[in-house]
């Protein structure tokens, strides 16, 4: 059995990254950073294995946060309790891991799989991807047996005619400033080619 240091560099076709001292109690008030590469073309797929941190809805106090890419990168998402995420895909060969404890309640902490995949052949990813189909839906994560998580960033890419909502719920404000979903034009994330942002209930046409 490996022992896991705090954080690391990692690189390969395939490997595991631990909580320091898995599969004992986690150390408090630490931050331990993981960049994980894999070859270049390939996409990075991250598979949690076991995960046991603090409990919170919000994940406040710990939590893990995966990135895309190793700087500045787009969150993927942020996971606390023992309910493990799916498939977790990166958009490049680099994928960064970062978990944060407080003062308090600790657990097991976690241990995940790498590995290296052909970009876009993952359909079990957590969120977002690209979907190519001429028809076909897609549904934020955990739809439709409990609330979509905290602190999630999903895109997708869609290349097909036209589209539209089937079902709709997520955080109503006048001005969408909180929960939203944004659509664009073409493939790009650009406020000059964004459609629209929606919230609430009612479905966009």
């Amino acid at each position: 059995r490996p022992t896991f240091a705090c954080g690391g560099v990692v690189s390969g076709e395939s490997g595991f990254i631990g909580s320091e001292g898995f599969p004992g109690v986690y150390p408090p008030n630490s931050k331990c950073t993981w960049k994980i590469t894999v070859p270049e073309g390939k996409v990075v797929v991250l598979s949690f294995r076991y995960l046991d941190l603090e409990s919170d809805n919000l994940c406040r106090y710990d939590f893990v946060d995966i990135y895309n890419g190793h700087a500045n990168g787009q969150r993927i998402g942020r996971f606390c309790g023992t309910v493990k995420p799916g498939a977790l895909v990166s958009n490049s060969n680099k994928m960064l891991v970062q978990m944060t404890s407080d003062a308090n309640t600790a657990g097991s902490g976690f241990i995940a799989k790498f590995s290296a995949a052909e970009p876009h052949e993952r359909g079990d990813q957590y969120c977002g991807g690209r979907l190519e189909k001429p028809s076909g839906s897609f549904q934020t994560p955990n739809w439709p047996e409990r609330d979509y998580p905290a602190g999630v960033t999903c895109s997708w890419h869609i290349v097909a005619p036209k589209n539209q909502f089937e079902k709709f719920d997520v955080e109503r404000d006048n001005y969408c400033r909180y929960d939203y979903v944004a659509v664009f034009n073409g493939g790009e994330i650009n406020d000059a080619k964004r459609i629209g942002k929606y919230c609430g209930d009612s479905p966009p046409a």
